[in-house]
């Protein structure tokens, strides 16, 4: 828990609804088609919920993708909570999570538009290993083409 405010736990089908704020439709779709890979012991997939069972955070840990590697995605935090300690909390969570499962090293991208989340992953230790060009479907049957920075650190 974030002093009490914030714990975190598996995410479940029911939570969906509850979720709109991350992303739009296509997002949630994704996150919906990924509940099937946790089933499946691949990923893993937290949220954060106050005590009133708002949930406030979500984030995945893809535990296949590497061997030895556990990639972090979908990393977010509600807009009005930002800033508070909570995105630390969840990627520590996940990467416990990922360091239970056998991983060494936890990764994530990040995109290049989105200076805020990487002054806090190198805070956290990450460290820039690369680039990747990433896309993903979009609102509109639109697809959403970026530059992400990869980043690591041992775990």
């Amino acid at each position: 828990m974030i002093d009490g405010l914030v714990a975190f736990r598996d995410l479940e089908p029911a939570d969906l609804s509850d979720l709109d704020w991350s992303g739009g439709d296509a997002h949630l779709k994704h996150v919906a088609g990924a509940l099937g890979r946790a089933y499946g012991g691949e990923v893993v997939l937290l949220v954060g919920a106050l005590p009133n069972a708002r949930l406030v955070a979500m984030g995945g840990v893809d535990l296949a993708k590497q061997p030895g590697v556990g990639v972090l995605w979908m990393i977010a935090v509600h807009d009005t909570l930002q800033s508070l300690g909570i995105g630390t909390a969840l990627i520590d969570a996940l990467e416990r999570r990922a360091e239970d499962a056998g991983c060494v090293r936890a990764r994530m991208n990040v995109e290049h538009d989105n200076p805020r989340a990487l002054a806090l992953y190198r805070r956290l230790g990450y460290a820039d290993v690369g680039s990747e060009l990433e896309s993903w479907p979009v609102t509109g049957d639109r697809t959403y083409v970026t530059v992400s920075t990869v980043v690591e650190r041992a775990i």
